[in-house]
């Protein structure tokens, strides 16, 4: 028996020993599927299945034992032909990357673009998700890294934690604000003014409130929104003050809006995560590679070879 009888096997019991409905999903036709199992068992002599009044209906004991080796077979097969379409000199494949809007926008524009224009065999998925929700989605296996900020949720023991990112939070305001004037704050100097910050969707809320909670400051939010631009828009002529990565400095114009940095800043470290395997395909190994050197050195981006 080839590998595609064995498939063919497989394909009848898990389709409940419906010979129509096996033939359907293997897109041949009835009578020929029902010749391939007959011959393999005449050839063979043996019998996989018991049937009833000519149908087949369960498992022969020998069948039993054939049906748990044949996908063990199948599953090797499987893996070892992508493997083998890996290693050909034209790489196809997909990965799935998830990243939060905020990361998105100050870090990964520029570098996805590049892996994209880099690697045109190669589908890059990106899901722009909170970092609560691609956590999640992670752990479901329905993307293959999340690119979010620590402190995560995740167990080390099934997940790895990389940084690739670190920066600090910084305060942000009009230019006419009485605080602008100063070289540094202290988080106490925020206490009863009027915070503009992310909503409680996003890791860097719950990390600002622990840390006021740690100081025993009750911080006056006067304004939650999940869009980092509107935030630093409320600050115009206001006395809104947000709270945002010092790289968001770079994505706005600073004639109107004055950074001032903390005297004990708080780390904005970003961190590549993805499951522990016993071995990562070639893509995806590329990837993290790939964003470790983007970050490390000069925001090159190498095909994959």
């Amino acid at each position: 028996m080839d590998i595609t009888q064995l498939k063919y096997f497989v394909t009848i019991v898990e389709s409940e020993f419906n010979l129509s409905a096996a033939a359907s999903k293997l897109h041949i036709s009835q009578p020929a599927l029902t010749q391939s199992i007959k011959k393999f068992e005449t050839e063979e002599r043996i019998e996989l299945f018991v049937r009833n009044l000519g149908r087949l209906c369960n498992l022969t004991p020998s069948g039993e034992s054939f049906y748990t080796n044949a996908k063990i077979v199948i599953g090797h097969h499987d893996r070892m032909m992508k493997e083998l379409r890996e290693h050909s000199s034209n790489i196809r494949g997909r990965v799935r990357i998830g990243i939060p809007p905020l990361v998105l926008t100050v870090l990964f524009t520029d570098v996805l673009a590049k892996l994209v224009i880099a690697n045109p065999d190669v589908q890059f998925d990106v899901f722009e998700e909170g970092a609560f929700k691609l956590q999640r989605l992670l752990k479901l296996q329905e993307i293959d890294f999340a690119i979010i900020l620590q402190p995560t949720d995740l167990n080390h023991q099934h997940f790895k934690e990389e940084l690739i990112y670190q920066d600090e939070l910084s305060c942000f305001m009009c230019i006419d604000h009485p605080l602008a004037k100063k070289d540094y704050l202290s988080w106490h100097d925020l206490k009863d003014r009027n915070l503009a910050i992310f909503t409680d969707t996003f890791m860097i809320h719950h990390q600002l409130m622990r840390k006021f909670e740690s100081l025993s400051i009750v911080p006056k939010v006067a304004l939650m929104s999940t869009s980092w631009d509107f935030l630093l828009e409320s600050t115009l002529n206001s006395d809104f003050i947000t709270i945002l990565p010092s790289p968001i400095r770079d994505h706005f114009s600073q004639n109107r809006i004055k950074e001032v940095k903390f005297e004990t800043p708080m780390p904005w470290k970003v961190v590549l995560t993805y499951a522990h395997k016993p071995r990562y395909n070639r893509i995806e190994t590329y990837v993290r590679n790939s964003l470790f050197h983007y970050f490390s050195s000069n925001k090159t981006i190498i095909p994959i070879d």
